[in-house]
């Protein structure tokens, strides 16, 4: 690792080389929100207004990040991201980054809409994966994801609740994503010159919706095969929904993509967390950065109710941001599949060493020697941070 560590210090110095590795299509899908990414923009914006005014004459400590989340404990307050298409990203992706997760002990999340199915993630898992549902109006499908992620061993559901309607999306329209990716002279060529990519297709195969292929032909996914859009089957989710999942999912439910205080109270109701996020900037380009939100919903639903985050953390600087301002957990997407498509799964698990460490160097420069106590730090926001208020 050290010989990356002198090389990428930083995970954006991998970015460049990650785009050069990768398809413009692919670069587009993981690099572009949607509208004019106004809201991408603001969720760095933001980060970069935060500090933390540090105390010193503590002594010096060694930093424990182990964090305990729905009886289980984790190495690091970070898991990785649900994260769409992620083979058309990266060939092979999704399996990489599960046993990467299991191997650091942090959790990985498989999203419904990743390009390998259920089983096959859950195979390297070790009974420890999360699984994000996009909550299908069919409930017949619906029912049947379920029992597919409780037999695959998953054991946290992260219900996405922030996809009522596909998003615009106008970079990807532009780019020509799909999964499978189009074959004509455009991709064809974008191919041809991302020649590591194209042999990790040929080892894995060809991109596809392999959790979704089951029910292509069901009502409401009849146009699954037809483009980006297409991955994205009839959804619906209200709270008698929320509550039909309650009934059948038997570990920890988390709902994803609230943003609002009246729908975080009511959310501890029905699930064990609550997820703040806005798509990473990629569903509403007016909606704020969920960091903004964060220390209000964090005072009304009280100190023991967990709150994870998302939306923009790209450091261990931004992951510490998060923690500070009320999160218990961050949960991070774009980093690790910048290093993947950067140096591959060496550059995965770079990613997850650069994260780390910035968490421990900073929780040794202000003598904080556990999560808790780096929890209590001094934070100063600046003029940008305008819809929280941290009295």
């Amino acid at each position: 690792m050290s010989n990356l560590a002198d090389k990428y210090p930083r995970i954006s110095d991998m970015k460049d080389r990650a785009i050069k590795r990768m398809p413009h299509f692919a670069a587009e899908y993981l690099f572009s929100g949607t509208g004019y990414d106004r809201a991408m923009d603001h969720n760095q914006e933001i980060l970069k207004n935060i500090f933390l005014t540090p105390r010193y004459l503590k002594g010096t400590v060694e930093a424990n990040l182990k964090t305990k989340l729905f009886n289980r404990t984790y190495d690091a307050p970070f898991g990785i991201a649900p994260v769409g298409m992620t083979s058309l990203i990266w060939p092979g992706a999704e399996v990489t980054l599960a046993k990467l997760a299991n191997k650091v002990n942090i959790p990985y999340t498989l999203s419904t809409v990743a390009c390998a199915s259920i089983e096959k993630v859950g195979m390297h898992l070790d009974n420890n994966g999360w699984f994000q549902l996009y909550p299908p109006k069919d409930k017949n499908i619906r029912d049947d994801l379920l029992k597919r992620a409780t037999d695959s061993g998953y054991e946290v559901l992260v219900i996405t609740s922030d996809i009522p309607a596909s998003s615009r999306r106008e970079r990807l329209r532009m780019a020509g994503v799909s999964v499978p990716p189009k074959i004509n002279l455009r991709t064809i060529l974008q191919a041809a010159i991302s020649p590591t990519w194209s042999l990790g297709v040929l080892k894995n195969g060809m991109p596809q919706f392999a959790t979704m292929d089951k029910y292509k032909n069901s009502q409401g996914n009849k146009k699954i095969s037809k483009g980006y859009a297409g991955s994205q089957m009839d959804r619906y989710l209200d709270w008698d929904y929320l509550e039909e999942v309650r009934n059948i999912w038997k570990g920890p439910i988390v709902l994803k993509g609230l943003m609002d205080n009246r729908d975080a109270l009511k959310a501890k109701d029905y699930v064990d967390a609550i997820y703040l996020s806005n798509h990473g900037g990629r569903q509403l380009d007016i909606a704020p950065s969920p960091l903004q939100v964060l220390p209000n919903i964090r005072k009304d639903v009280g100190n023991d109710f967990p709150i994870l985050i998302d939306s923009g953390f790209y450091s261990g600087q931004d992951v510490v941001k998060g923690l500070m301002l009320g999160a218990d957990f961050v949960m991070i997407g774009r980093p690790f599949l910048i290093g993947l498509a950067a140096v591959g799964t060496q550059g995965a698990a770079h990613a997850h060493y650069i994260i780390k460490d910035e968490i421990e160097n900073i929780m040794e420069q202000v003598c904080a020697k556990n999560i808790e106590e780096l929890k209590k730090e001094t934070v100063n926001v600046g003029k940008e941070f305008i819809l929280a208020s941290l009295d």
